[in-house]
């Protein structure tokens, strides 16, 4: 705040306001209507608060940015949940990796012949002269192994969202197209919200609206290498790896009124190695103490593992570092020493047959869901919190921070042709 540069003439004990006899009248009269103006503001603002339709005998406030908060009648065991959307973006330090433009988009067709190919594009609707200028040879290398197309930046910008969205689905399903198995997804209309305020220029915005597609109610975007080719310098790559980084999270808070059981809500949040029951009860308890109770940060319910990572970004892999992935996330939730056998998918599979059991839905903190593909195999895993609120990593890259979901967003991340089904697991020792 700017402040008003003192009169040289002022003494040293501090300012002095000299007034004359209109001033002051004029002053006196300010002061009635500033009080006035207050008097009536505190009034309304009563009249308006007594006419919200607040359940009979609750707790209600009005919080500081405005929002009307009541205390629920018929509170869970995991209690009052307060949920906020964050929005989390790839630090500074890590965004140079990805900036580099000497990397080259590929399609790898993994075990298919050039003519396997051409049908599998002309199913996806490919138009006979792109897949002509697909198959071209100064596009395209084929031996034993598969097809690899490199295609150049006429042919991906000419594919339309519907016919990019099933080709990409295709080509992620072949486990060596790492943008198309594991897009840059944005749910819902998440996409136009977050680059709506200016995060790029309006050069980068027209190509990224040309490769953007769709995956169920989510737009993704697989062209990165192509697109980085394009922009004329390094801050407009920078400001496009920046923004694309985005994840959408959620802050999560725990209400705790006067009158709230904390009893509950220790029981279930403790079950099964949550907390400790010493280490959150004093914090509860001096809640409840308050007038109005407070938040507490669903954090000091977390165990150690999942409690330093929140919200966090691994540091890069170095050469015989674990994959911390999805499945090594959720298996080590609870362990104070990560277990890096987890980032062997075998291990981990055996692990769960002999260690825990299929339930219908996920009821208790610590369960454990699945996204399944059409064969049954486990594409993503989370730790089940509370209502629909999952821990996460979506990614196996130092790329993809630790976080909060809702469930449904999670399986929007996922969804290629046909959203993925769940498969929940509970802890036989449980």
């Amino acid at each position: 705040m700017r402040g008003r540069k003192s009169d040289s003439n002022a003494s040293s004990g501090g300012v002095t306001i000299q007034l004359h006899l209109v001033g002051v009248v004029i002053f006196s009269l300010a002061l009635i209507v500033a009080s006035a103006l207050v008097t009536y503001g505190l009034t309304n603002f009563r009249n308006k608060s007594s006419d919200m339709n607040f359940p009979a005998g609750s707790n209600s406030r009005v919080t500081l940015d405005g929002i009307v908060e009541t205390e629920m009648t018929n509170v869970p065991s995991w209690g009052q949940l307060s949920v906020r959307d964050i929005d989390l973006e790839q630090p500074d330090e890590y965004v140079g990796y990805e900036t580099t433009t000497n990397r080259v988009e590929r399609w790898t067709f993994a075990g298919m012949k050039p003519d396997a190919v051409r049908a599998l594009m002309k199913s996806c609707g490919l138009l006979e002269q792109q897949i002509t200028r697909a198959l071209s040879p100064e596009r395209m290398a084929s031996d034993a192994t598969g097809t690899v197309i490199v295609p150049d930046a006429d042919l991906i910008f000419s594919l339309a969202p519907e016919v990019r969205s099933k080709l990409y689905v295709e080509l992620g399903k072949l486990g060596s197209n790492q943008f198309m198995e594991f897009p840059f997804c944005f749910p819902g209309d998440s996409f136009d919200r977050w680059f709506s305020d200016g995060k790029v220029d309006a050069a980068t915005m027209a190509l990224l609206k040309k490769t953007v597609y769709p995956r169920g109610n989510a737009k993704c975007f697989s062209d990165l290498e192509i697109v980085l080719q394009q922009l004329p310098d390094e801050l407009a790559r920078t400001k496009l790896v920046k923004a694309l980084s985005h994840q959408s999270a959620l802050l999560m808070g725990i209400r705790v009124w006067p009158d709230t059981d904390i009893d509950k809500l220790i029981g279930y949040w403790t079950w099964p190695r949550g907390v400790r029951l010493m280490d959150v009860r004093p914090l509860l308890e001096s809640l409840k103490r308050r007038p109005n109770g407070g938040y507490v940060s669903v954090v000091y319910f977390l165990p150690p593992f999942a409690r330093q990572r929140l919200y966090t970004y691994p540091l890069p892999s170095q050469p015989g570092d674990p994959v911390m992935d999805c499945h090594w996330s959720t298996m080590n939730f609870f362990n104070e020493t990560p277990d890096n056998h987890f980032s062997d998918p075998v291990y981990t599979a055996n692990y769960i047959k002999t260690n825990y059991y299929q339930i219908a839905q996920p009821s208790a903190y610590g369960d454990i869901i699945f996204l399944l593909d059409n064969d049954g195999n486990a594409i993503h895993s989370a730790v089940y919190l509370a209502d629909d609120i999952v821990f996460t990593k979506n990614g196996n890259n130092f790329a993809q921070p630790w976080m909060l979901m809702h469930l449904k967003n999670l399986l929007a991340e996922y969804t290629t042709d046909a959203a993925p089904r769940i498969a929940i697991y509970r802890n036989r020792n449980w």
